[in-house]
Parts: structure tokens; C-alpha cells; sequence
């Protein structure tokens, strides 16, 4: 092979060199131009990608890394919220503050398989507050250090003196609580376990305390919530409710003494009928109904009058699961249905249970406020107008006991829990708390009827 006058002799075919190398030079930068659009395009996709990725996952990780962390003790984070105690960011058994965590019966430390009244080791035992005590304090046993439950005055602090935001974190749903102080922790609606099964999760939180209910062996006191309410109740023991621990760091918040329950007054009682039906006096509150000025089974408008499960019309010696009428079964609203509804069994005419949307027009649209009258213990409820009822804290039956009497009122409605045959939608009640929620229908509670 040679070359003849410079030129490659030996090549296969001929070309027009100056026309070769503009066409390759023109194909070359087309060649080129595309690959750079294709690669434009390509880190387009990827970084559209990025961005969901930053915002559905990084961003989230960032905002929950970037909580107002006041501190560490025994290897777990806690908040300053400028109260009697510091608040852990996360859950017992939870990685990040948006995790749900385990779940535990009252006064146990550690998880199981499922949790009724059979297994557990507290239910129907005498005992006084467990913060603390790493035998029934799971804060305490699993975290170590100071870590504690919180107290049912400490609970009640974080209800009363924070703003609560319902919103969502890490995917899940929840409260976040900030203090006056503007820092915040985040509380996700873990819901709860009975038996084998969960209930309520992403639309409710509950969370154990230290507290034993004073008048109960079978429940204890909890922090609960769901979007719109946020509360201090007792759930019976038994239940896996989530934990969120709390500490004390060299005394106290400046500023803040210690929690204490919300003193009381008592004003000059008032009973202020308006009219009668059927021989039972009401009073118009300036609500879409009228409410009566007596329970059911009561004599005067201070007098605990007689308990019922929901559903039934009659009283009875012992309330329990075996005796219910209707726990378990799927019902609608039994309002103005006498065979279900004692308001209308027992006084007649158009009187009924009051609904579920009535007990929060109630709840919501009047002015509460504790008292005393007939030497009872209860609410004075009075409407725009100036108005008002009497509903006394009769307290509630279950088996052949009565609890809380003076000190919690629990009132049933019609309407039965939209997403359990167990459960029916109540008015409940304490001196520093009054709220709709739901409980089981076999408990005998307190009946105020209503009328149209």
C-alpha cells in the first residue's frame, strides 16, 4: 500500500474530500445537536423526578430533621413547649416523629398480639398513678432515664395551653402542637388496637398517662383526638393506645408553674322553662331544637334521673356485653323510634334522643359552665338568648357498678357509630373538658331528650 501525491491510494471508494468533510462536519454537529437535545430531554425526566422525590420524601425527612429539638436525655429527643414538661418528639418504638410506634395496654410494657380484658394485667386492679415505675410505666422501662408517662394535669396543660393544627407529616395524619413559645412537636392519629384488630388509624390518636381513673379499677386516664376535637377522656385499659413520654429538665419552663386541673365556679343556679309537651317542661336555647329540662327518669332538673344502654328502654340491674340489645348490631339512627329510643318510649308525643349533629350544635353554640345545683355537681348550658339547662354529672353504669357520679356526666344520643356495630355517639362531660365522641353501647348512660 503507498500513497500517490499525498493521497490515500488505498481507501475503497473515492470522494470529493472538501465535500466529505462538510458533510461530516454538518452531520457530525446534527448528530451532536440531537444528542444534546436527547440528554436535555432525559435530565428534564430526571429532574422532574428529583423534584417529586425532594417534595414527597427528602423534603418531609428535612422538615421533621429540622423539628424544634430542645434537647436529648437517654438518647431520645424532647421539646420545650414552655410547660411543666418536656415533650418527646417521637412515639415509644417510633423512628421519626411522623411514625405511628407500638401500641400498649395501660400500665404494661410490651406489645402483644391482641389486647382484651382477658390478658390484661391491670384491668379491674387497684392502682394508684404508675409514672415512673418501670414495672407498669412503658416510657420508663423501654427508654430509661426520666422518661415517664404523662400525667392526666399534664395532658390536660398540652390541651389547654398549645394550639393544635391538624395537618400531615411523613404521610401520615396528625396534630401539630405548638406552644406559646412557637416550638412544636407532632402527634400522628396512630388509632388504636383491641382484640386483634386496629380502629381509627390515620383519623384518630390516642395516648395512654400515668393517671388510674379515681372512681375506676377498669380504665385510666388518655390524651385523644381526631380532626376536629382534641381531649383529655379515660379509655379502659385493656386498649393499645399509642405512648409519647415526657421529662423534666431542671425544673421548670421559665415562666411556667407546675399543672394543675382548671378551678371551678358556681354561680346562682337558673332554670328558665319555655314550654311543654307531653307533661315534660322544655327549654328553648335558640338551637334547631328544643331541650328538656330533665334526664329521663328525673324529678328535677338536678336529679340524675335513670341510666340506659343505648337502644334499650328499660333499666336493669347489671350492664354488660351478654344483656345488650344492640352491641353488634348494624343500625341506623334510632331517633324517634320507640322501640330503641326510651326519650320517645317513656315520654311519648314527638320528644326523641337528640342526634349526633344536636349534641354538637349543643356542645358548640352555647356556653358551659360548672356549677353545682341541688347539690349536684354538673354543667349550666346557656344559649345565645340567655337560656339555659342544667345537665348534672351523673356518671355512667357498667356491669353492676356506677362510676364518676359528681364528677362526669355521659349522655347518648341516636346515632350509632358510622363505621362499628359496638359503638353510639354521646355527650361527655367533665369540669374542665365537654365533648361529642363515641362508646360502647352497653354502658348505661344519662338519656335528655329533645323536641322539635
Amino acid at each position: 500500500m503507498g500513497f500517490a501525491g499525498g493521497r490515500d491510494v488505498s481507501r475503497p471508494y473515492r470522494r470529493d474530500d472538501a465535500k466529505y468533510c462538510r458533510c461530516f462536519c454538518l452531520r457530525s454537529q446534527f448528530f451532536s445537536y440531537f444528542c444534546g437535545v436527547k440528554v436535555f430531554l432525559e435530565n428534564m425526566v430526571n429532574m422532574k423526578r428529583l423534584v417529586l422525590l425532594f417534595a414527597t420524601v427528602i423534603l418531609p425527612l428535612f422538615m421533621l430533621s429540622a423539628q424544634d429539638v430542645s434537647g436529648t436525655s437517654n438518647g431520645h429527643d424532647y421539646v420545650d413547649l414552655g410547660l411543666s414538661v418536656k415533650w418527646a418528639t417521637c412515639n415509644v418504638g417510633a423512628s421519626s416523629p411522623s411514625d405511628y410506634g407500638d401500641y400498649y395496654a395501660w400500665g404494661e410494657t410490651s406489645t402483644k398480639s391482641s389486647y382484651d380484658e382477658d390478658n390484661s394485667k391491670t384491668y379491674g386492679k387497684s392502682m394508684g398513678n404508675i409514672g415512673g415505675n418501670s414495672s407498669y410505666d412503658v416510657a420508663r422501662y423501654k427508654w430509661g432515664g426520666s422518661w415517664r408517662l404523662p400525667s392526666k394535669a399534664e395532658m390536660q396543660e398540652l390541651v389547654d395551653k398549645c394550639t393544635w393544627t391538624w395537618t400531615t407529616q411523613g404521610g401520615h395524619n396528625g396534630y401539630k402542637v405548638t406552644g406559646k413559645n412557637g416550638k412544636s412537636i407532632f402527634l400522628p392519629a396512630a388509632g388504636w388496637r383491641y382484640d386483634t384488630s386496629p380502629y381509627d388509624i390515620g383519623e384518630g390518636g390516642y395516648y395512654w398517662g400515668s393517671a388510674p381513673n379515681e372512681s375506676s379499677t377498669l380504665n385510666a386516664y388518655g390524651l385523644s383526638f381526631y380532626s376536629s376535637r382534641h381531649y383529655v377522656v379515660w379509655g379502659y385499659r385493656y386498649n393499645g393506645f399509642s405512648v409519647r413520654p415526657v421529662i423534666q429538665i431542671s425544673g421548670l419552663s421559665s415562666g411556667n408553674k407546675p399543672a394543675k386541673q382548671n378551678t371551678t365556679t358556681t354561680p346562682k343556679p337558673t332554670r328558665s322553662t319555655t314550654g311543654k309537651v307531653n307533661g315534660h317542661d322544655y327549654v328553648d336555647l335558640g338551637l334547631s331544637v328544643k331541650w328538656a329540662t330533665c334526664n329521663v327518669g328525673a324529678s328535677t332538673p338536678s336529679d340524675y334521673g335513670d341510666y340506659y344502654a343505648w337502644g334499650e328502654t328499660s333499666t336493669k340491674s347489671s350492664y354488660t356485653e351478654d344483656n345488650s340489645k344492640t352491641y353488634g348490631k348494624s343500625m341506623g339512627n334510632i331517633g324517634g323510634n320507640s322501640s330503641y329510643d326510651v326519650a320517645r318510649a317513656k315520654w311519648g308525643g314527638s320528644w326523641r334522643l337528640p342526634t349526633k349533629a344536636e349534641l354538637e350544635e349543643l356542645e358548640t353554640k352555647c356556653t358551659w359552665t360548672w356549677t353545682t345545683q341541688g347539690g349536684h355537681n354538673g354543667y349550666k348550658v346557656t344559649g345565645k338568648n340567655g337560656k339555659s339547662i342544667f345537665l348534672p354529672a351523673a356518671g355512667w353504669r357498667r356491669g353492676t357498678s356506677r362510676s364518676d357520679v359528681g364528677e362526669y356526666g355521659y349522655y347518648w344520643g341516636s346515632t350509632p357509630g358510622e363505621s362499628s356495630a359496638y359503638g353510639a355517639y354521646y355527650l361527655g362531660f367533665y369540669s374542665s373538658f365537654h365533648g361529642v365522641g363515641w362508646r360502647y353501647r352497653i354502658n348505661g348512660f344519662s338519656v335528655r331528650p329533645v323536641v322539635e
